[in-house]
């Protein structure tokens, strides 16, 4: 990411209201084309992890979890960006990865089971000793799981007038 980048100024949509006072309307709606150019990107980095998962054989379990879990980890980004301005490249960052907009569709399952996925992900890449039937969701599940909530991410951001 480039030194001067408007994710790199804080939250940019509370930037974008802290300058609505000063800039005309057309500056606003450059900021808010960089936010939505960012969201994209995020959501669609989301879907190469997710591409790069599907594609993993039963022997690269370890693999496709970690993947699906950085697929729907980048989705939440975006989702965060786009609502809220929220947005991080910091190791915490992580651990705000389950707290989705209080009208995003199934919130509660999704907050209860994304934290699961991020546990069995830890599992995956830092835990030599583990075998796949040490996880709580498995491939299976994890992958519904994703797939679920990347399309429901999709329709939830559509509904706030992003289309992806």
């Amino acid at each position: 990411m480039k030194k001067v980048h408007l994710l790199n100024l804080g939250n940019p949509r509370k930037l974008k209201e802290n300058l609505s006072e000063i800039f005309e309307q057309s500056e606003l709606e450059k900021i808010e084309a960089e936010i939505i150019a960012n969201t994209v990107g995020l959501y669609r980095l989301g879907l190469q992890f997710l591409s790069f998962a599907l594609k993993q054989s039963p022997p690269n379990w370890r693999q496709k979890v970690s993947r699906l879990y950085y697929a729907a980890y980048n989705v939440s980004r975006a989702v965060r960006l786009f609502i809220s301005g929220d947005y991080s490249s910091e190791v915490k960052d992580h651990h705000k990865f389950e707290k989705l907009p209080d009208d995003f569709p199934r919130k509660d399952q999704y907050t209860n089971k994304l934290a699961v996925l991020r546990e069995d992900r830890n599992m995956c890449d830092y835990d030599h000793t583990c075998r796949s039937t040490d996880l709580v969701l498995g491939t299976g599940q994890s992958t519904s799981l994703v797939i679920e909530f990347i399309g429901d991410a999709k329709s939830y951001l559509a509904g706030k007038g992003l289309k992806l």
